[in-house]
């Protein structure tokens, strides 16, 4: 089974909009005939789930929008549907504003979005970057020294070698795995290698998605500096940044407009740009955010594959770093050699995407870890291994069932989030609100967010007063003017200490690089209180401990990334209630998301030479 991310109308006819798009597409190209008109609403409906394009082979021969009121409508087989659209003049070369590829049909604003970020991908990895061998060896093992106890190899030193050979890498792991500890012993390395060839200091941007993946970013880099203090001198460590912005502040965000001030005729003045959790960008994002970097600009992209992709169209990580890659390949494996690193290669011929590096150990679980085998389990699709996890005695994971929910949010709510209200100060309360969080699938339903967090308000704030002390809330809604993103979280709290008979009004506070920033409540975007939340906005967070609420019954959502992501968020405990069914349901689906990045890339590499 497959799960579909954004269910749309399952089970029902095609929209008015899908309809609407597939008759003015019919009328520009000229072709009325129903099999091609319900090809365009197919067309429509891929994109609103997440996918690229149309992929031939999974909807061939199928009967789809049926239902007790709709007939459905059933598509040509695969032969039959591959020669009406070929006999048509959809080609690449066609400039139709729909493209038929490779079993795939695309509008063309994907298919150009598609190819430009492969191209992109491609002329970095033409440019073989000359390496000081003698140099760049000394400075790895003195960034990367081998510790007490060490795994060999080490993928975190062969990440970093690796990266220096090309203009774009990949750097790929699950949580605790060091990437962004990785990446900064990187930083320390490229800026080190540069200056002494002559070229001066590199500047250096840090991005993720959003400001909380941001943040945590700069947190992590800075965190990573600290213990390069001794190892470094002065000068790299001041090229190394210590704060982070989201993709949209760095690319410009015009108001209004889907544009940025920086694409290719005003590009941004980098030579090396670390973005983090790609997994969450989709591919109109990036390849806006290619068209807007110098060609000899390095860049680094840092995820865990096997997250969630991201809510809009695209799969950019899972295209770029698949998990059949064997290894690199001899040559690479040649090179990495002449830096003391002695790897297996692929065989001759297979060898892999020589850009990307997989973390392979995790450093925040232990192989006794139940948070690190269910995450493993989950995505690898072991229904009984991980229901026999949740079934054990893991000090760090508990099950209860789905009836215990309500005795399970009483709970959390006195334990957990009451205590925030009654924080001495606002650094108090928002280390007591980051200590837990309650995550679900889906917004609605009893087991969703909204219903959850409308039973913790009821018991904080039985006068149900609209804003209340030590109330989270999160924004919905970006806000350029305010500096206010969405999924940005902040705290209802006083404006300054309380005094016996005061009562000082309440402002929103949000976590920034300097402390925390006030705000009117009445200012604020579109928000809404978030005692629970959604898996997907938890994507660039972590929390001490996590309950993962699952829905009441089997879901076309529940999929076992969305699980996977869930899980991953917790670093210490994790507590998961629901029942059995759901999560073998849960776990027996896996996200499929078409597209043909990834299709374009391999075949770059198994081009002969």
């Amino acid at each position: 089974m497959s799960a579909v991310l954004n269910p749309v109308r399952e089970g029902e006819a095609p929209e008015a909009i899908d309809q609407a798009l597939a008759d003015a597409l019919c009328e520009w190209i000229g072709c009325r005939e129903d099999w091609f008109q319900h090809t365009l609403m197919a067309v429509s409906e891929a994109l609103q789930e997440g996918h690229t394009c149309l992929h031939l082979p999974y909807w061939a021969g199928q009967i789809r929008w049926q239902s007790d009121t709709f007939p459905g409508i059933r598509f040509p087989e695969l032969d039959e549907w591959r020669q009406g659209l070929a006999a048509l003049a959809i080609s690449p070369d066609d400039e139709a504003p729909v493209v038929f590829e490779q079993d795939r049909l695309y509008l063309r604003r994907y298919w150009r979005f598609e190819t430009e970020v492969a191209s992109s991908i491609r002329e970095r990895l033409a440019v073989t970057e000359d390496v000081d061998t003698a140099s760049a060896r000394a400075a790895l093992d003195r960034l990367f020294p081998v510790g007490e106890g060490q795994m060999m190899p080490d993928w975190q030193k062969v990440a970093a070698a690796n990266a220096l050979f090309q203009r774009f890498s990949v750097i790929a792991g699950g949580p605790g795995t060091g990437k962004t500890h990785t990446v900064t012993r990187l930083l320390a390395l490229l800026i080190e290698t540069t200056a002494s060839d002559g070229s001066g200091t590199p500047r250096v941007h840090l991005a993720a998605p959003t400001g909380k993946a941001a943040q945590r970013l700069a947190e992590s880099v800075t965190r990573a500096r600290s213990g390069l203090v001794s190892e470094v001198d002065a000068r790299i460590m001041e090229a190394i940044p210590r704060e982070a912005t989201t993709l949209h502040r760095l690319l410009g965000v015009i108001p209004n407009s889907h544009r940025f001030r920086h694409n290719e005729g005003n590009p941004l003045n980098v030579d090396i740009l670390v973005v983090d959790e790609i997994s969450m960008v989709d591919l109109p994002l990036m390849a806006r955010l290619f068209r807007a970097l110098p060609p000899e600009c390095r860049v680094i992209l840092l995820g865990d594959a096997d997250q969630l992709p991201s809510v809009a169209a695209g799969s950019v990580l899972a295209d770029l770093a698949p998990r059949d890659v064997p290894a690199y390949s001899p040559e690479r494996c040649r090179r990495l050699a002449t830096l003391g690193i002695d790897l297996e290669s692929a065989d001759d011929g297979s060898g892999g995407a020589d850009y990307l590096s997989f973390l392979r150990q995790s450093r925040r679980f232990s192989g006794s870890s139940g948070i690190g085998q269910l995450a493993a389990g989950a995505i690898n699709g072991e229904v009984e291994g991980t229901l026999d996890i949740l079934r054990g005695s893991h000090e760090d994971v508990v099950w209860h069932a789905g009836d215990a929910l309500p005795e399970r949010l009483a709970a959390w709510t006195e334990q957990r989030f009451r205590p925030v209200t009654e924080a001495g100060d606002l650094e108090q309360a928002f280390e007591r609100l980051q200590a837990f969080r309650i995550l679900c699938p889906a917004r609605i339903g009893p087991n969703g967010v909204e219903a959850i967090n409308e039973r913790i308000v009821a018991a904080l704030n039985p006068e149900r007063r609209r804003f209340f002390r030590g109330q989270p809330i999160m924004i919905t809604r970006n806000h350029y003017g305010l500096g206010l993103y969405n999924g940005d979280i902040g705290l209802i709290w006083p404006d300054k200490p309380e005094r016996e008979g005061e009562t000082p009004p309440l402002l929103a506070w949000f976590p920034g690089e300097d402390g925390f920033t006030p705000m009117a409540p009445g200012r604020l975007p579109d928000h809404e209180t978030v005692y629970a939340m959604t898996i997907h906005k938890t994507q660039g967070s972590e929390f001490d401990a996590v309950a993962l609420v699952l829905p009441e019954r089997p879901s076309a959502i529940l999929s076992r990334e969305l699980i996977y992501t869930g899980v991953t968020r917790a670093r210490s405990r994790l507590s998961v209630i629901g029942s059995e069914s759901v999560w073998r349901a849960g776990i027996s689906q896996a996200v499929e998301r078409h597209s043909g990045l990834g299709a374009r890339l391999r075949a770059e590499r198994t081009e002969p030479s």
